[in-house]
């Protein structure tokens, strides 16, 4: 058949649709939302008062929502807050007494559905939204440390002993608080995706040391009297996200355990102590939890102690670690703890980033750590996933592990962990790769995490786009992966 023959018959027009048919169309959904919500259970138990509140709320919010971009959304994310604050009086008042922090609540939930929800979650954030200057600033994170600590420290109970129930609570509504306050900016345009990742990365810093200050003395043993007790040979490592400072608003922390004290009765304090602090993090209670804890990057992963000795685990990195464990170690830091430990630690990961290898073993051991990285993540989706595919953010990551495994006996500047952009630049100056493909990689691996993060913010489940979006960085990652590693 001839190419006209073939073509298809044009499509029809649309049907116009003049601006006051839809005007009314969005003024009836809106409504049906209205009605439903003055319908719901939760509204129809409130004593008068409350419900009298509600619906002085409901055409203010109705207002704030047609302002938006859009508005039923906007609507329907207001309604879902009030109806989930409707039976605590005080957050309907604080609403009703201050109408620009609820028109601050709708320019944060129609910014981000995940915004919306956290907000929903964690109402006592409501608060914060009464000062909106303070809420901008910048965190100053030894302030809130010491003003933490002293509220931490408050916590007790009649017979003078620590409240850890009140303590854990109290740490939660914090890491909330902080985690909100940085949202906000986020969602204000104030805060680069790797500000904020530095932001809540020392925000979690922030809260392992004061877990670490918290949990110690609940493994004393009842014989040693407070007055007795010395300070905790003990250090908590981070590794992966944290440990690059690259955590977002919901990762969970990869963490590793060390102590080193030569008395063998305190070995298990140390196990007790990992055990403690871990629950701590991550035990749901009713303000939450502090964060998802994953522990099997420690020596034989889940076979192993819950907390090593550094001499273990410098024997165990040295003779039996495997290639994506030092891989792993080249992002790992110290977080808090002893000193001594710290420098302990750094002088193991310096000498095992420094040491002779065969470098087409390496290559060998991350092509096939990558094809089980793609085997564990399968995307069977027609969407090209931002972290896992090739020419992803994961294959920027190993390039970057693989030079600084390579190359750091010769250049050690390759040795600082300073993220996968700054060591782009590093292996660049040192003439490892071309000074212009580490440029397009670095910015090729900001724009993959911008898009992640947004989508994050979208409330996506995996952070996957359209094949037709992201080609020019797929496709400079991928050259440069071929120069490093080659497929």
């Amino acid at each position: 058949m001839g190419e006209e023959a073939s073509a298809e018959p044009p499509a029809a027009p649309a049907p116009e649709v003049n601006s006051a048919e839809q005007d009314q169309a969005l003024q009836e959904r809106i409504e049906q939302l209205r009605q439903a919500l003055l319908n719901s259970h939760r509204l129809r138990s409130l004593p008068n008062a409350s419900l009298d509140r509600v619906q002085r709320l409901i055409p203010l919010a109705e207002d704030y929502a047609y302002r938006s971009e859009n508005p039923e959304m906007t609507a329907t994310r207001l309604f879902n807050l009030i109806e989930l604050i409707a039976q605590r009086s005080a957050y309907l008042a604080l609403l009703a007494e201050y109408p620009d922090t609820l028109a601050r609540v709708a320019r944060i939930v129609s910014a981000s559905p995940w915004a919306a929800q956290y907000l929903a979650q964690y109402p006592l954030l409501l608060d914060s939204l009464i000062e909106w200057h303070s809420l901008m600033e910048i965190p100053d994170f030894a302030a809130l440390s010491e003003q933490m600590c002293r509220d931490l420290d408050a916590c007790r109970l009649p017979d003078g002993q620590a409240d850890v129930e009140q303590q854990m609570n109290m740490m939660r509504d914090w890491q909330h608080q902080i985690t909100f306050q940085l949202l906000a900016q986020d969602l204000e345009g104030v805060l680069t995706v790797e500000a904020l990742a530095d932001q809540l990365s020392a925000l979690a810093d922030m809260m392992l040391a004061e877990t670490l200050e918290r949990t110690w003395p609940l493994t004393r043993p009842r014989s040693l009297g407070p007055e007795h007790d010395t300070p905790p040979r003990f250090a908590v490592i981070a590794y992966g996200k944290l440990g690059g400072k690259e955590i977002g608003y919901a990762s969970d922390l990869d963490l590793v355990f060390l102590y080193d004290d030569p008395s063998q009765d305190n070995v298990e304090r140390y196990i007790k102590l990992a055990r403690r602090m871990t629950s701590w993090l991550s035990a749901m209670t009713s303000s939450g939890r502090l964060y998802d804890i994953d522990l099997r990057l420690r020596p034989d992963g889940d076979a192993g102690l819950l907390a090593v000795s550094v001499d273990a685990f410098e024997q165990y990195q040295t003779r039996s670690a495997w290639s994506w464990e030092h891989q792993a170690i080249t992002r790992a830091r110290f977080v808090t703890g002893d000193a001594q430990i710290k420098e302990r630690f750094d002088e193991i990961r310096r000498s095992i980033l420094l040491m002779e290898r065969d470098r087409r073993k390496l290559r060998a051991d991350i092509l096939d750590m990558r094809d089980k990285i793609s085997a564990g993540h399968p995307n069977r989706s027609e969407l090209f996933d931002l972290k896992h595919d090739r020419g992803g953010m994961v294959d920027v990551e190993f390039i970057t592990q693989y030079l600084v495994l390579c190359h750091s006996r010769e250049h050690p500047k390759l040795l600082e962990n300073l993220g996968n952009i700054a060591l782009l630049g590093i292996a660049a100056q040192a003439g490892l790769i071309a000074v212009d493909h580490a440029q397009e990689v670095a910015d090729a691996y900001r724009a993959l995490r911008r898009r992640q993060h947004a989508l994050r913010l979208e409330g996506a489940e995996k952070a996957r786009v359209p094949q037709t979006e992201l080609t020019q960085e797929r496709q400079a990652v991928t050259r440069l992966w071929d120069e490093v590693l080659g497929y």
